[in-house]
């Protein structure tokens, strides 16, 4: 169930966006390199306002659609730059001995996929782009038995393979850059509860308990600070970032599902702005 909530709730975030970005795109290239389209609805939208003679409405969209490819650029920029720092910081961090037994025991992850760094405080997580690698903490190491070690790394595996902090970001940033469609934020933040149940899921599967991660999620929660966070800007998805609660009661109850509140006043205020779009597109046909 929860894959399948996953998959819809990903399709639909990126469905939204598509829609809204590529209409953008369509318009900022019929006007800065004569494209000849026909169908687009922030042309329309431009069409009819200059009919209507509100003249500052046509600048305020096309600086809407400069300031959200603008900001769009900027952001894929500083996300590379960011991981990159972040890459060559946790490399210098490295404890090599850990770092070499881990990547040795679970070799079916692949070559230098498993970091260990030296560090005071608890962490896990999986970071990077597109080359992604796990990162543990040696205090962490320290703490957990063999089984919870097990868990927290097949935890992370399940994010790493499935390209999880790539696809987080890209939800993140549309949320931010389509600002009125206040529905995008509340599709991200399922979005990674989702992941991280399914990731819990796959940890539980490859155990074949769920104390091994039940038990790992209480010792980090205990050992953490709050808001402690080792990167703070690289796109990264986080052992024990998102719904603690929710997890821990899942795991000591399996049978428990959550029941997903509907942002009605978002999906309607989002509803409304595309059905006014909608609108525009029909009326200029008409």
């Amino acid at each position: 169930m929860w894959r399948t909530r996953s998959k819809l709730l990903f399709t639909a975030g990126a469905l939204i966006s598509g829609f809204a970005l590529t209409q953008m795109g369509m318009y900022a290239g019929q006007h800065l390199f004569g494209w000849k389209l026909n169908f687009n609805v922030f042309q329309i939208c431009r069409s009819l306002l200059e009919n209507y003679g509100i003249g500052y409405m046509v600048d305020a969209l096309s600086g809407l659609v400069l300031l959200t490819f603008g900001i769009a650029v900027c952001e894929a920029v500083r996300q590379c730059m960011a991981t990159r720092a972040a890459f060559r910081k946790l490399h210098r961090m490295r404890d090599l001995p850990l770092t070499e037994a881990l990547g040795e025991r679970y070799r079916e992850l692949g070559a230098d996929r498993i970091w260990v760094i030296e560090y005071a405080r608890p962490a896990a997580f999986t970071m990077g782009l597109w080359k992604r690698r796990i990162v543990l903490s040696s205090a962490l190491l320290s703490v957990l038995d063999k089984q919870e070690e097990e868990a927290v790394i097949y935890h992370e595996a399940y994010h790493m393979k499935h390209y999880d902090p790539l696809k987080t970001w890209l939800l993140q940033m549309c949320a931010i850059l389509l600002f009125y469609l206040p529905v995008l934020r509340h599709i991200t933040s399922l979005y990674k509860t989702a992941r991280e149940i399914l990731a819990d899921n796959e940890a539980i599967l490859r155990t074949g308990s769920p104390v091994g991660i039940g038990s790992a999620l209480l010792k980090l929660l205990s050992m953490t600070p709050a808001n402690a966070c080792l990167v703070h800007s690289a796109a990264r998805s986080s052992f024990a970032e998102t719904s603690i609660n929710y997890r821990i009661s899942r795991i000591l109850d399996p049978q428990q599902e959550q029941i997903i509140p509907m942002p009605w006043r978002s999906i309607m205020f989002s509803g409304y702005v595309l059905v006014m779009l909608t609108l525009m597109f029909a009326l200029a046909l008409m």
